[in-house]
């Protein structure tokens, strides 16, 4: 029989009862009337909480003063056809936390805001919805065709 901790032990350990915190219950993060687009103020507002929660986090988390580099700049949905589309944009402008050696941005560094970026519309559409839209990266494709710089 192998060692080490069983199942249950193991979930009880890593899992939690509540992985979705209520983005009301989140910090204000960004101010929402800085964003354009027609979804709600509080749709804004509360998508924004969630990027600054889940994808910057506080100043000891991985990444920060990159992640606080994203500036979102609208969030508009479309109805058609019986389904609903959601358009967030973002922008970051490259800084010295992403450079790699050869003074370019890191290959990871553009993952990882590829990464929070494409979870921004998921998580406005679960708001409009009323459901959880935050999700977990399943697999990422990225194909690098030209070095970033500053």
């Amino acid at each position: 029989m192998p060692s080490g901790p069983s199942k249950a032990n193991f979930s009880s350990k890593l899992a939690t009862s509540r992985a979705w915190v209520d983005p009301a219950a989140l910090p204000d993060y960004l101010d929402p009337r800085a964003v354009s687009g027609n979804a709600s103020d509080e749709v804004k507002r509360l998508t924004l909480n969630t990027l600054g929660a889940y994808g910057v986090g506080s100043t000891d988390s991985f990444a920060h003063a990159v992640g606080a580099q994203i500036r979102v700049t609208e969030i508009s949905s479309d109805r058609r056809d019986g389904r609903v589309e959601v358009v967030v944009v973002a922008e970051v402008q490259a800084c010295k936390e992403m450079l790699n050696g050869a003074g370019t941005v890191h290959g990871g560094c553009i993952c990882y805001l590829i990464d929070n970026c494409a979870s921004i519309p998921l998580v406005a559409l679960g708001l409009m919805q009323d459901i959880n839209g935050v999700g977990v990266s399943q697999a990422m494709s990225v194909l690098f065709h030209a070095p970033a710089s500053m």
